[in-house]
């Protein structure tokens, strides 16, 4: 018996739809879905899920039109930290995904340990680098001030040797960065010899200051210049790595293009601390770079309040949201 013609055709439809679709999501490089849009702080970002460094979250409360800006600007943040803080890095990633995005910049922020050396950081950070891939696990035994900020600035211009940021940073994971106001200081810096940061001793002479080791950002050149000069490994006996790393500077002719963030980059304070404001401890302002030493909770709470990090709750019949917000605190806005 003859097939009736109708029959095939509802079949053919769903077909060319099914087909059209697949081309939108798969093949068209411009379309708004976009599994990096889900995992990138700022206008886009070109490292794949698939990498152990992509980036951990994007700003959910930025505006369409930043994400589709076109990118001058593209930083690296590396967040230094250990691989038994997972409380901290859960923080930190939801601190970060609730920023708006950068206009016109990609600032991808990763966390930056040793090697693995414990049978749960094995498991459980292997888990975090599957659900986030935001984790760069460097070839060296955990330390503070004994090479391990060499082995992050030597391994970052390999990692990304094809395609190179124009800025790499340093940060503590104590250390709370305004990525927005961040990227606006770096924009019109130049891409060589560049080194931003908070100048510390603060109000001496250049000759003596080194950035603090709070935060502090070299151009793409300083980072690949440490990256080929292997006899600064080991170079610094065992002092501060911020003040080593001023040191690797001036010995390799690199300190030239230095840039200080007095004030607006400092440590916390607030009134119940029984310690004075200085030239690099006062309170939370509005034009804020980076904040550093937020030691605790409430410190990290009040620090997220004052800049409005629960702008972007809603009314919900699981909660009262006046109850719940409206608490007394002395730095909410």
């Amino acid at each position: 018996m003859t097939a009736r013609p109708f029959r095939t055709i509802p079949l053919l439809v769903i077909s060319l739809l099914l087909l059209a679709i697949i081309c939108l999501v798969v093949m068209v490089p411009n379309s708004d879905f976009k599994l990096q849009d889900l995992y990138g702080f700022g206008s886009s970002s070109s490292c794949s899920k698939d990498d152990a460094t992509t980036a951990s979250g994007s700003g959910k409360l930025a505006s369409d039109d930043a994400a589709k800006q076109p990118v001058d600007l593209r930083v690296f943040l590396g967040v230094l930290t250990r691989p038994d803080t997972y409380e901290r890095r859960a923080l930190l990633r939801l601190a970060y995904s609730l920023q708006p995005r950068p206009s016109r910049a990609v600032i991808d922020v990763r966390f930056v340990f040793c090697n693995l050396d414990k049978e749960e950081d094995r498991v459980l950070v292997a888990m975090e680098i599957i659900a986030h891939g935001d984790v760069v696990v460097l070839n060296c035994t955990e330390n503070m001030d004994g090479g391990k900020t060499y082995d992050y600035f030597s391994t970052i211009p390999h990692l990304f040797a094809d395609e190179p940021y124009d800025f790499v940073g340093k940060t503590d994971d104590d250390t709370y960065y305004r990525l927005a106001t961040l990227a606006d200081t770096l924009r019109d810096k130049p891409r060589e010899n560049v080194y931003h940061g908070f100048l510390n001793p603060c109000h001496q002479s250049l000759a003596w200051q080194y950035m603090s080791g709070m935060g502090y950002i070299v151009s793409w050149d300083v980072a690949a210049w440490i990256a080929s000069t292997e006899e600064l490994r080991g170079d610094g006996g065992g002092g501060w790595e911020d003040k080593v790393f001023a040191g690797w500077l001036r010995k390799g002719g690199r300190f030239r293009n230095v840039y200080g963030e007095e004030p607006r980059m400092y440590d916390y304070w607030d009134r119940e601390m029984n310690v004075e404001v200085n030239c690099f401890r006062h309170e939370l302002m509005a034009d804020t770079v980076a904040v550093h030493k937020l030691k605790d909770r409430l410190k990290w709470a009040r620090t997220l309040g004052f800049f409005n990090a629960t702008q972007g709750i809603k009314p919900s019949k699981m909660y009262d949201l006046d109850r719940l917000l409206n608490s007394g605190s002395m730095y909410h806005v």
